[in-house]
Parts: C-alpha cells; structure tokens; sequence
C-alpha cells in the first residue's frame, strides 16, 4: 500500500472539520458540499481530501498533526 500524501490545502482542511474519528471528520468535510458546488476548485480539494482521508487507517489519521493548520478566525470589528 502506497503511502497517502495530503498537501497543505488539504490538511487546513481536515484542521477546519477536526473531529474525534477519521470518519466523523469526512462526513463533517462532505457537509460542506453542497454549500460549494458552485466552486469548482473548492468542490475538487474537498473531495480529492475526503478521498484520501478514506485510504488512510484511522491510526494514521489520528497520528496528524492538524494543530498548525487551525486557522485562527478574523475579526469582523476591524475598522
């Protein structure tokens, strides 16, 4: 078995939809979908991520290191 490579885009990804399990977290990510459609480059990263998070095991997902791909969120009050 070949070893699973995420780019970044794709670990800021998991990082926004972090859950408990592997597959919790990709159902999370697929519940985006429809909300993205439109994007077709948004729509390709999101998938091809939850493609990828199905061929790795559930220890290798929990061995991720998604801490410096959390985004800290902006704040809307800057004048």
């Amino acid at each position: 078995m070949r070893k699973v490579e995420f780019e970044e885009n794709e670990y800021i990804v998991m990082a926004m939809f972090e859950a408990k399990t592997r597959q919790e977290s990709a159902e999370q990510i697929a519940e985006i979908l429809p909300f993205i459609e439109e994007d077709e480059e948004l729509t390709e990263l999101v998938r091809g991520t939850i493609d990828k998070m199905g061929q790795i095991s559930d220890a290798d997902y929990s061995a991720l290191d998604l801490e410096p791909y959390k985004q800290e969120p902006e704040d809307e009050d800057e004048d």
